[in-house]
């Protein structure tokens, strides 16, 4: 069969937009287009972030080359649409990946999208048997992080290990930080086959060449992993200019290895200046009030309306809640309970998460139950042994109790596991559909907005360092008129 040559379709560009712009983001603007040293635009939530970089790359100055740098290829496609000639959208994984094709003219035309490389080398290592399914994905976890971090000996790799709670599975510790260094010493080797982890690792181990440019702007900076900052930076060439973009306040992502102190270690290795971004457009003036108890820099827009902040019993959010609007939480487990009470009430609704809704599915595939009941027995057998290990390891066991209580909630009232899968496909989707209520973790949600958000508020535990009060923020902030704050069950 003979395939057409795929061609990258035509991007139609949007027209610039012409608005009233703050002074703060003025003094943006002005920065770019003469200032001097490398910049931080520290950009609070709903403060147009995305609209002053657009702007941004009209005050460049001419005949500069000039990379913008996006998160996901989401931001990218439309960032793109939004630039005008001479400036470069890419995502880092792009980035890297272009810089692995000119140094290896063996390597693929396209990313193992499908993991295969990084499984091959683990099967080789630790065989494909059923009973080390569990340790050959808690290997495939520990070398996907440590990419992320450029970790390069045992005693970083222990480190990770703690820090994202990698389990060896009943195996010595060191035998399987051994197998961790083996796995990434084959896969560094391995030029022809670049994965998604290898687009952004492979230029680092391997100090490949970057395309340079004279400025490099930087996007969701908060969200960057050691390697990600490392290409990103590493892509302005001598004496050029960096501008980095980034709420460290929204700094939500430590647990899959993002530098919960991204932004600051850009500003130390580049010795950046900082500019607020700090007049949310996005948030009414009491929404706004509740995010100053955890972000005082926060403002209002002028001429703002006031907006709603209440607090309301659960007996009452689902007699409230309409489509178009968010339910989130801190955790799963609660999600799943009034995702299936609405649905019971005839009120379209969905959970955002597909791999929250696969995760689920193993554990009910390792368990290898014939029905629900085994299922469950089979559930608490797991869960003592888990959190006896847990313990030992003085490691926090609550992602464990979401999970579980999660299948526990999903089995209630179902006759067969069958049935308890049926419910994982049909609650678990991703989308932004305006149709239904969308239940949602903080995590999933970040980078979205609804006018009226329901907060499963007994979830949230911002006194319980940084990264929990980052997510209270998050939570806050995705209500542009109505915050309900919801308590009890």
């Amino acid at each position: 069969m003979a395939y057409k040559k795929w061609v990258k379709p035509e991007v139609v560009k949007q027209p610039r937009v012409i608005r009233n712009w703050s002074d703060c983001q003025n003094d943006i603007f002005s920065d770019i287009a003469t200032g001097e040293g490398n910049t931080q635009v520290d950009a609070l939530a709903g403060t147009g972030k995305t609209s002053t970089i657009v702007e941004g790359f009209f005050h460049l100055p001419k005949g500069q080359s000039t990379l913008m740098c996006a998160f996901n290829k989401k931001i990218q496609q439309e960032l793109e649409t939004r630039s005008p000639a001479g400036v470069e959208v890419k995502t880092l994984h792009a980035l890297g990946f272009a810089a692995c094709k000119r140094a290896f003219p063996k390597t693929a035309n396209r990313p193992d999208d499908k993991g295969e490389k990084l499984a091959g080398f683990i099967k080789a290592e630790r065989g494909d048997e059923q009973e080390t399914y569990e340790l050959r994905a808690n290997l495939s976890k520990c070398v996907s992080l440590c990419k992320g971090y450029l970790a390069d000996n045992a005693q970083m790799i222990d480190s990770i290990m703690d820090k994202h709670e990698v389990d060896p599975c009943n195996e010595e510790r060191s035998s399987f930080i051994g197998s961790v260094l083996k796995v990434m010493e084959a896969c560094k080797k391995d030029t022809s086959r670049i994965d998604f982890d290898d687009m952004v690792w492979m230029p680092n181990v391997h100090g490949l060449g970057l395309t340079q440019y004279g400025r490099v702007m930087i996007d969701e900076a908060q969200d960057l992993n050691p390697a990600q900052i490392n290409l990103s930076l590493n892509s302005c060439m001598r004496g050029g200019r960096i501008l980095s973009v980034g709420d460290r306040f929204q700094a939500i992502y430590g647990f899959r290895g993002a530098d919960s102190d991204a932004i600051q270690n850009i500003v130390d290795r580049l010795s950046s200046k900082r500019m607020p971004l700090s007049v949310t457009y996005r948030c009414a003036k009491n929404i706004v009030e509740i995010a100053k108890t955890l972000v005082p820099a926060l403002e209002a827009a002028p001429g703002a309306e006031d907006g709603l902040v209440a607090d309301i019993p659960a007996s009452q959010l689902e007699k409230m809640v309409r489509p178009g609007d968010f339910i989130l939480s801190r955790v799963n487990a609660p999600l799943i309970k009034w995702c299936l009470t609405l649905l019971k009430a005839r009120i379209p609704a969905n959970i955002q998460g597909r791999d929250m809704g696969k995760s689920l599915g193993a554990l009910i595939k390792k368990s290898k139950a014939k029905d629900v009941s085994s299922f469950l027995d089979w559930l608490n057998e797991y869960e003592g042994m888990e959190v006896e290990r847990l313990v030992k390891a003085k490691r926090d066991t609550d992602t464990l109790s979401d999970k579980l209580e999660c299948l526990r909630v999903l089995c209630e009232g179902t006759n067969s596991l069958e049935d308890v899968r049926d419910n994982l496909d049909k609650l678990f989707h991703d989308g932004d559909d305006k149709d239904r209520v969308i239940l949602s973790s903080t995590h999933k949600a970040k980078g979205l907005e609804r006018d009226t958000v329901f907060m499963l508020k007994d979830t949230y535990r911002p006194s319980k360092g940084q990264e929990e009060a980052n997510l209270t923020y998050v939570a806050y902030t995705r209500a542009k008129k109505c915050l309900y704050l919801v308590a009890g069950k």
